[in-house]
């Protein structure tokens, strides 16, 4: 008996392949829509910048230094031992805020820590930090810098 084949074009073959959840197995924090597909830079820039808000209301100023440093501040190591995030979230994975390893990274720049003023820079297409092609967001939005 001859083995059935099936079409180029049959429906089967169409079914798309599960996607494992980025989100699965992750503690509850606001990092976590961070991590999900398909959100814009601008998304993703507004979900950092109100965690960073979030420390600065609690604290007074924002995390600054090394990105050890700013990393350990988030996640508890900070005068008021608040953890915003867990020091093993994946966002926290390397150099800068990424949702995925290969992702651009955003990174933090601080104009006043006390004063609450930041801006936060989006990797643009090149992947590099801080180059002509980067998208920038300052918190408070007026902030003129």
């Amino acid at each position: 008996m001859p083995s059935p084949s099936l079409s180029p074009d049959d429906p089967v073959l169409k079914v798309p392949v599960p996607v494992p959840d980025p989100l699965a197995g992750l503690a509850p924090s606001p990092l976590n829509e961070f991590l999900k597909p398909g959100i814009t830079p601008l998304e993703q820039t507004e979900i950092i910048g109100q965690l960073l808000l979030d420390y600065w209301s609690n604290l007074r100023t924002i995390p600054a230094g090394t990105w050890e440093e700013t990393c350990s501040a988030l996640a508890g190591g900070n005068e008021k031992g608040i953890v915003f995030v867990d020091r093993n979230h994946p966002a926290l994975a390397r150099d800068a805020f990424r949702p995925r390893p290969e992702a651009p990274g955003i990174h933090i720049h601080v104009i006043s820590a006390s004063g609450g003023a930041f801006q936060l820079i989006y990797d643009g297409p090149d992947q590099r930090p801080f180059t002509g092609d980067d998208l920038i967001r300052n918190f408070p939005a007026d902030l003129q810098y």
